[in-house]
């Protein structure tokens, strides 16, 4: 549960779907974890549910906040649940009425340049890609799930980019993104300077969506990548995502621990569960090549009656 407070605000739901906890993360999820630091810093309370099944995994566009049961979806993805925060009158950016426009601009800029180098990072680049699946399989139970879900997302990416960015040069086009997310951390780190939140004291929806995406690329699988290490060598910007694990959110693996529904680490996986996905494998090669073949008439089957 996230922390309370006599003022408390009130926002009806029942529950708030992320995908499961990683290492230090309270999720291993980007968009997640802007929820988490969103709702944190609204003081909102939020039943976190991460025992959604594999199958739910796949076909939910997680974070999900649920109303009325979990019978109704009241908004999916970052955006969507800081939108319906806004609408139910709870808006952390209020008090910084004068500098809208500002909050706005680094938010353009960021979504613009700085995610898309993070996606990059993770989905694209040989090096962790592999990693970033398997962190996702383990909810998704494995294979074929996790093949399914990593080929739609990489291909997603990559069509994005290239409406964007057009096709010509792929491999051009990702060095861009790459020297484009550099500068958006340069622009972070000068903007943050000494200061505990980008506009001052007091945290904005900006915060929630900058830490979001600088959190799993310093604390994630591909904290060994150029755009994780380059944001590591910052360290007033590896304070802020620190300051925000530990002052807002680093009692969610305390409270994660004693309840089924939210476990706060990612097991590694066990030997058992390599060949047991090996075997799935194999037997599904196995039937698809006898289907084949039946369909195809390389092989009947006749059954006779023995009188």
């Amino acid at each position: 549960m996230l922390s309370s407070s006599t003022t408390e605000p009130k926002l009806a739901f029942t529950s708030l779907c992320i995908w499961p906890a990683y290492g230090a993360l309270p999720s291993f999820d980007p968009e997640c974890l802007c929820v988490l630091a969103h709702f944190a810093f609204s003081r909102l309370n939020a039943d976190i549910r991460t025992n959604l099944g594999r199958f739910a995994y796949m076909k939910e566009h997680l974070p999900l906040l649920l109303g009325d049961s979990d019978k109704i979806c009241l908004a999916s993805g970052y955006e969507a649940i800081a939108d319906h925060c806004k609408k139910s009158h709870i808006d952390i950016d209020e008090q910084f009425s004068t500098d809208t426009a500002d909050l706005l601009a680094l938010n353009a800029l960021v979504k613009s340049a700085f995610v898309p180098a993070v996606l990059d990072t993770f989905w694209l680049d040989d090096t962790y890609r592999t990693a970033i699946i398997n962190i996702y399989g383990r909810s998704l139970g494995g294979f074929p799930l996790a093949f399914i879900y990593g080929k739609q997302t990489t291909e997603r990416i990559k069509n994005q980019f290239s409406i964007t960015y057009g096709d010509n040069n792929f491999e051009q086009t990702r060095k861009t993104i790459f020297e484009k997310g550099k500068k958006v951390l340069d622009h972070l780190t000068l903007l943050l300077g000494t200061k505990p939140f980008l506009f001052g004291a007091s945290p904005s929806s900006v915060d929630a969506f900058v830490f979001g995406y600088l959190a799993p690329l310093i604390h994630g699988p591909a904290s060994n990548s150029g755009l994780a290490r380059y944001a590591s060598s910052r360290k007033n910007l590896r304070d802020f995502v620190n300051r925000i694990l530990t002052v807002y959110l680093g009692h969610l693996a305390t409270d994660n621990q004693t309840t089924d529904s939210a476990p706060t680490t990612v097991p590694k996986k066990p030997t058992e569960d390599r060949l047991r996905d090996k075997l799935a494998v194999i037997g599904v090669g196995i039937l698809t090549m006898c289907a084949y073949a039946y369909f195809s008439g390389l092989i009947r089957i006749e059954i006779s009656q023995v009188e």
